[in-house]
């Protein structure tokens, strides 16, 4: 059988993207809106409620097989803490959580545009888990970054509805593109997200290495670089 590297799907956060944190923009919204709506909390009262939705979402992906928390179940959580029952709040704060993505879209990495034109010789596909930055938007940022066009099959944890690691997420990438598991490379920078999801859905694997993390056994990565820029060396050694 032919097991020659045919396909590659990439990481989006930290990997294509630097990390964002979008806090700036949805907590100061959040303290207006209730304000709006008059319910009155001291900012620290708001700002622990804020990120114990967030505390709650990993709870939940723990719990539940890492299956995605949808941003109304995460906005739900923090006016639960707060005791608010309000749909007029709960309904105009969802969109605000998903929405801030494109208040200031995540700045690319350095040789991404290098890392892409090398590899679109192969099929390309993208695993990101999400959050509450929807697909939809993340592929409106691709746009106008000018790199959606490298990519034939975008996984995206609110739309396959799992988050890394389950392999779920990787396999509905590798399904659109039409390509065994065996036969793709992910590139990522998380071990515990990255490496053991692309590792256990089949796949070979480059680390990202941007900070340290502790090895988890029995999850080796087939290689190891710090930039995109290295990219097409590692890949040669699996080609």
């Amino acid at each position: 059988m032919d097991m020659r590297i045919k396909a590659v799907t990439y990481d989006l956060w930290n990997t294509l993207v630097y990390n964002r944190n979008y806090g700036e923009f949805r907590l100061p919204a959040l303290k207006k809106t209730l304000v709006e709506h008059e319910y009155s909390f001291d900012d620290c009262v708001v700002e622990d409620a804020y990120i114990g939705g967030f505390r709650y979402s990993g709870r939940v992906i723990r719990a539940e097989d890492h299956r995605h928390v949808e941003t109304i179940e995460i906005v739900g959580e923090v006016l639960r803490l707060l005791g608010v029952e309000d749909e007029r709040v709960l309904e105009k704060m969802v969109p605000i959580y998903e929405d801030s993505f494109m208040c200031d879209p995540p700045k690319l990495k350095e040789g991404v545009f290098e890392a892409l034109e090398y590899t679109k010789s192969y099929k390309v596909g993208l695993v990101s888990v999400t959050g509450v930055s929807p697909g939809r938007l993340v592929r409106q940022g691709m746009e106008e970054y000018g790199i959606l066009g490298y990519f034939e099959a975008l996984s995206f944890s609110d739309e396959v509805k799992w988050v890394k690691p389950n392999v779920k997420l990787y396999h509905a990438a590798t399904d659109d593109l039409g390509i065994a598991p065996e036969e793709t490379v992910h590139i990522g920078d998380s071990m515990k997200g990255d490496i053991v999801g692309a590792i256990d859905a089949g796949m070979k694997v480059i680390w990202i290495k941007t900070r340290e993390q502790p090895r988890i056994e029995g999850y080796e990565p087939d290689g190891v670089i710090t930039s995109l820029l290295e990219l097409p060396e590692a890949m040669r050694v699996l080609e």
